[in-house]
């Protein structure tokens, strides 16, 4: 007897196979160095014995970001979750707190080495993110896909400091960004409130043009702020949505 193939399988095995066409992009493309003027940023005044102030105190929002979801896990809303997305997104707060603290370390004195710091927990925020985002789509019950996906992630940051090929790491989080956004669009989810999720990417992307705008920005405000500053804290903004999320949904009725 044939397999029957539903729509929401064929999309699945789509995107499945845009991962894994990412995945050889990474092996076989030129490699691809860290440019060096990536740790010039424009804010370097030092504020109570601490240098790079505004780059390293923002973080504490990758803090709170983090803390406040680890204790919301324990909301019925949450709790109601099937275990694969549940440690997807407990995973994902657990990488925000450690990101806060390699962040914090890593512009206090901004080199390739110290950057290491600040990459691979940040690999452990997005790769759970797009665990979650599929695993609450596709039912998925085991932890082995979070398992897989983080240390993808962590493994791209690793063989960046070993061979200077930063590309795979590159690839690791603009295709998790890629596949999160393809999943929301095509694959349905059972829980409500999953609106939420488009503010959360709209923050994300403020984050993403004001690191690219880091110099006009501490101009334009007239040396008040920097647009790495705020990047931080839009990008720790998108996670209050993804919580707020969690606290409000309710599965769908049939």
């Amino acid at each position: 007897m044939t397999a029957v193939v539903t729509p929401v399988r064929g999309r699945a095995y789509a995107l499945f196979g845009l991962a894994a066409v990412l995945l050889i992009v990474a092996c076989v493309c030129p490699p691809f160095a860290q440019p060096q003027g990536y740790h010039d940023f424009a804010d370097k005044r030092g504020w109570l014995g601490i240098p790079n102030y505004g780059d390293v105190a923002s973080n504490v929002m990758f803090l709170a970001a983090g803390l406040a979801g680890l204790f919301a896990m324990r909301k019925p809303a949450i709790r109601a979750m099937e275990s694969g997305p549940r440690h997807a997104y407990a995973l994902m707060f657990v990488g925000l707190i450690f990101t806060a603290f390699g962040s914090g370390y890593y512009h206090w004195a901004p080199s390739d080495e110290r950057l290491v710091w600040d990459r691979l927990p940040m690999t452990v925020v997005f790769m759970p993110l797009l665990a979650a985002t599929y695993a609450e789509r596709l039912r998925w019950r085991s932890d082995m896909p979070l398992i897989v996906l983080t240390l993808l992630g962590i493994g791209s940051v690793v063989y960046w400091k070993f061979s200077g090929n930063l590309l795979p790491y590159l690839i690791a989080q603009g295709g998790a960004i890629l596949l999160i956004l393809l999943a929301l669009a095509m694959l349905p989810t059972p829980w409500t409130e999953r609106r939420l999720l488009f503010p959360a990417l709209l923050s994300y992307a403020v984050a993403f043009v004001c690191e690219k705008l880091d110099w006009q920005i501490f101009r334009w405000t007239g040396g008040i702020i920097s647009g790495h500053t705020i990047k931080h804290l839009a990008a720790a903004f998108a996670f209050f949505f993804i919580l707020r999320m969690l606290q409000r949904q309710q599965l769908k009725t049939e």
